[in-house]
């Protein structure tokens, strides 16, 4: 009987999809991999943009280009996993399907929406004081970018409200592909802590941070370990 495991390991790129093929035995090698080149839309205002369909589309073409390399049937498969680009937006219906473009993490078109959040009062790289000491109480972090997430999420729903309410989940990249791949809305510790909601010390979501922004708790996924 062949003792040998086979995993894949799938990188999510800004620029491709990247798939590695690894036997694992008494060592780890790789044994074959392929590449899937993603597109990146710049948009006028800001916005930075990619295609959902394009990275699911590039690991399918990418897997069958492993498998067929090592000459290994899909049942040898014994696993899976994925790492990826962080702080992008994908928000999805009930079935998993993404509503509207992911936006990228280099998306900066929503200074207005991060502005009216909390840029008032007395400000500390543009952000209010008390905005600010919450955040660091509670996450040891604090959102001081446009580019962050929250502020994408607070884009959608100001200028794409009949999108955003459609919306059922709020997840990154890896994500959006576990969950086309099990079904599952989830979200891995270190993506929920990139969000600047989640709250390391309860390890869950931030209740409080999620009011102070204006966060729909429901939108959130479960929040699983990376190993999970």
């Amino acid at each position: 009987r062949d003792a040998m495991i086979y995993t894949i390991a799938y990188d999510l790129g800004t620029s491709a999809v990247k798939t590695c093929l690894f036997k694992i035995d008494e060592s780890i090698e790789m044994i074959a991999s392929a590449s899937s080149a993603n597109h990146l839309y710049i948009l006028d205002n800001g916005g930075a943009e990619q295609d959902a369909e394009e990275w699911w589309q590039g690991m399918c073409k990418t897997t069958k280009e492993v498998l067929k390399t090592a000459n290994l049937p899909p049942e040898k498969i014994s696993g899976i996993s994925f790492c990826s680009q962080m702080q992008g937006l994908v928000l999805v219906d009930k079935k998993g399907n993404a509503l509207r473009r992911p936006m990228s993490y280099m998306d900066q078109r929503s200074g207005a929406e991060m502005k009216a959040v909390q840029g008032h009062g007395i400000t500390i790289s543009g952000v209010n004081i008390i905005t600010l000491l919450k955040s660091l109480y509670i996450t040891h972090a604090a959102s001081t970018s446009v580019k962050d997430p929250i502020w994408k999420y607070k884009w959608v729903e100001k200028n794409e409200p009949e999108i955003f309410e459609k919306v059922y989940k709020w997840l990154d990249v890896k994500e959006y592909i576990i969950c086309r791949c099990t079904g599952n809305f989830i979200m891995t510790k270190d993506s929920a802590y990139a969000t600047f909601l989640y709250d390391p010390k309860r390890e869950c979501w931030g209740k409080a941070l999620c009011n102070m922004y204006g966060i729909r708790m429901e939108h959130l996924p479960e929040i699983v370990d990376c190993t999970d």
